[in-house]
């Protein structure tokens, strides 16, 4: 972390709120702590997208899928701010995201239950 950003009494001196500019996750409810992200390719071009830093490290963390999650700790930011900063690059197509499947099987679950019998 860069020590000019870093209080060691107050922690980082650049809190979430002004990151996000006020900004609350509003659309993008559905990015949860499972949601993976990558970058698009070709990036964007500076004059479509205003980039923060935290922005570019976003982009540079998600060259491979990575969790809102994961990228929450890599950021050391919280979880409400990373999904407001990966909703600003979904809606310039900055990034891709895929959520985890949400429905399950029958044929899924008789195999757990199955699998734990057997404990």
């Amino acid at each position: 972390m860069d020590e000019a950003w870093y209080d060691d009494e107050a922690g980082p001196i650049v809190r979430p709120y002004t990151i996000t500019r006020g900004r609350t996750p509003g659309k993008h409810t559905r990015l949860d702590t499972a949601t993976q992200v990558i970058t698009a390719e070709p990036r964007p071009e500076a004059p479509r997208l205003e980039l923060a830093p935290e922005h570019r490290l976003i982009l540079d963390a998600c060259m491979r899928p990575v969790s809102l999650a994961e990228l929450s700790v890599m950021l050391t930011q919280p979880l409400g701010v990373v999904r407001v900063l990966c909703g600003d690059l979904l809606d310039h197509g900055a990034v891709f995201v895929r959520s985890p499947r949400t429905e399950v099987s029958r044929d899924i679950l008789e195999q757990v239950y199955r699998g734990l019998c057997r404990l």
